[in-house]
């Protein structure tokens, strides 16, 4: 459909974007670094990424401050950390409400290995097809989980990777393992590594800088940015690694950040 094309292409200008992920609360409630969603967000788009990812009901609310930045849409979060079973994640929005509110792309999560994992491809499956009525992408975030997968490498990531694709994904989110770029040539979609955990921003910088020597798409990046002490130029850091192909270390030194 012309609309998704034209969607990704805007996302992907250069055949590789930055995406801040900002949807953690739906799982984790105010989390530093989010307790002021506005704030943050005014913050971050200061440094122009190519996109914010937040829930149907936080564009909602902030639609002021993300009109002029592309927009992935999380529609589903119910797994939160104190559920009783954290890949149980279901719908909370329509790709309808996303679209309505303002939304250019859709996510939803997805735990390969976990015991929830057939009702996670299903939903996939669904989402995807809905997307298709309204030429929107689809980001399918794919995290192998036990008890399945306890330990894993690159092999189970291409796995995954690929399933959720040939399942409708348009653009695929998962963890960065090494020889990544098995990843990268047997998923025929764009692919983005996550940031994960918090770590050091020059840990994190070299992670994606290896990933995008070996073929990723950029990569989604959530706490590594919004919990940093200065959001705005970790946010500089990513794009000049991703964009202008600077290595972590010279990104760090452009910006002042060493």
């Amino acid at each position: 459909m012309t609309g998704k094309a034209v969607r990704i292409k805007r996302l992907f200008r250069d055949g590789k974007a930055l995406i801040v992920a900002l949807d953690h609360g739906r799982r984790h409630g105010p989390i530093p670094g989010l307790e002021d969603l506005g704030k943050t967000l005014s913050t971050i788009l200061q440094a122009r990424p190519d996109a914010v990812m937040v829930t149907p009901a936080m564009i909602e609310r902030y639609y002021g401050l993300l009109s002029e930045v592309f927009i992935v849409a999380r529609i589903d979060g119910t797994g939160a950390v104190k559920s009783l079973d954290e890949t149980d994640d279901r719908l909370i929005s329509s790709v309808k409400r996303a679209v309505r509110a303002g939304a250019d792309a859709v996510s939803v999560m997805v735990y390969p290995g976990s015991r929830n994992e057939q009702s996670l491809w299903e939903k996939l499956a669904r989402v995807a097809e809905e997307a298709e009525d309204y030429g929107v992408p689809v980001m399918a975030e794919v995290v192998p989980k036990p008890p399945q997968f306890q330990e894993y490498g690159v092999d189970v990531v291409a796995y995954a990777s690929r399933i959720a694709v040939e399942l409708g994904a348009d653009i695929v989110k998962t963890v960065y393992r090494s020889g990544f770029s098995k990843v990268t040539q047997s998923v025929p979609a764009p692919v983005v590594v996550l940031g994960g955990q918090k770590a050091s921003l020059k840990e994190t910088l070299t992670m994606v800088e290896k990933a995008v020597s070996e073929g990723a798409a950029g990569a989604a990046i959530g706490r590594n940015i919004f919990q940093h002490e200065d959001p705005a130029k970790a946010t500089e850091a990513f794009m000049l690694v991703i964009h202008s192909g600077k290595s972590s270390e010279e990104a760090l030194k452009e910006l002042g950040l060493q």
